[in-house]
């Protein structure tokens, strides 16, 4: 009987493989996730845009990104990364801007994917039909170009169980100070925020030829909520090995500019964003 059995078997098998195959496949055609083992993408250039709303339209732009600009953006070789609200002010008050990173393999890839996007037939009809009734943007974004620092842990784009709680920040450093400042996030604050729970998503450096992002470091930080993110930076900031390290590093100067040193900006993920 077990002679009988086993080609059957086998057949079996062979099946759920190639049937798993051709289901990734067809996901990956679609932009949705396929399998959780699915190697990272190449990405050597990020973008951070941010956009402005024009009042009552955060809801069209969610739409027209959830329901056909990713898709589009994957199918023109773009990596859609995160995508985020700004988390309300203190006082409660909403805020009107998307923020969101894309992935590309260099800038020659980046310029000819965004040409081939825009003039694609299905984009232009989406764009049309979400501005009918008014311009969802009051302003034409605003964007970034970035390069992973050497110590920043790979790109991993895997959500948490839970949606998390983001944290972009942005430090400008004093002039002849920033290769001191990345010595400091390389050899001890990435390991210190570890400690008190913050996750380490990624460090970069902006590309040249920037207006006014010389001496800028940019990084982007994961909570559990908003809370543990209170907590971890309290934490952080009386850690006996964090104020030796702080003290030390400025002990020739500041490390940061006095106006806009640190500039963090507290981000949720939307429900369409791959990383959560």
């Amino acid at each position: 009987m077990s002679i009988t059995r086993r080609p059957f078997l086998k057949s079996i098998a062979a099946a759920a493989v190639l049937a798993g195959s051709l289901f990734a496949a067809s996901c990956e055609s679609l932009g949705m996730p396929g399998s959780a083992t699915a190697a990272a993408p190449e990405v050597g250039l990020y973008e951070v845009r941010t956009y402005t709303t024009s009042p009552g339209k955060m809801d069209a732009l969610d739409a027209r990104f959830r329901d056909h600009t990713i898709g589009l953006f994957r199918r023109h070789g773009m990596t859609p990364i995160a995508f985020f609200h700004v988390a309300p002010a203190a006082d409660g008050k909403a805020d009107n801007r998307l923020v969101y990173i894309m992935g590309y393999k260099d800038r020659a890839a980046r310029d000819q994917a965004w040409k081939e996007f825009s003039a694609d037939p299905e984009w232009t009809k989406a764009y049309q039909d979400s501005e009918a009734n008014g311009a969802l943007l009051t302003k034409a974004p605003d964007n970034i170009f970035l390069t992973a620092s050497d110590y920043s842990p790979k790109l991993d784009t895997h959500s948490a169980a839970a949606p998390r709680f983001f944290e972009l920040r942005t430090y400008t450093a004093n002039p002849g100070k920033l290769e001191d400042l990345h010595s400091r996030f390389r050899d001890h604050t990435l390991t210190i925020f570890a400690r008190h729970g913050m996750t380490n998503m990624l460090y970069w450096r902006p590309t040249g030829g920037q207006p006014q992002m010389e001496n800028k470091l940019v990084y982007l930080l994961a909570f559990p909520n908003l809370d543990a993110r209170t907590e971890a930076f309290q934490k952080f900031s009386a850690d006996p090995e964090w104020q030796k390290v702080s003290q030390a590093s400025n002990a020739n100067g500041p490390l940061l500019a006095q106006k806009d040193g640190v500039v963090a900006v507290q981000l949720i993920p939307t429900d369409y964003s791959p990383l959560k």
